[in-house]
């Protein structure tokens, strides 16, 4: 893991470790968590739910897209 992923909390670093699979790589990993915003949240990204205390909603989110249900 980089610097900066090694600088995460916890949940922030399960989240980043599930979706590095997704990505290919940690880089393009950390962008998606640190600049995309999630459906139905607004402009809110992964990085701005965790710091809301909201990481479970990340997750969830996650697990629907591994289950098809988002794109």
């Amino acid at each position: 893991m980089t610097k900066e992923a090694m600088s995460f909390g916890v949940e922030e670093r399960e989240i980043i470790s599930r979706i590095i699979t997704r990505f290919g790589n940690e880089s393009e990993a950390l962008d998606w968590f640190n600049s995309t915003p999630l459906p139905g949240h607004g402009s809110a990204t992964a990085r701005d739910l965790v710091r809301e205390g909201r990481a479970q909603e990340v997750l969830a989110y996650i697990d629907s897209v591994d289950a098809g249900v988002h794109a």
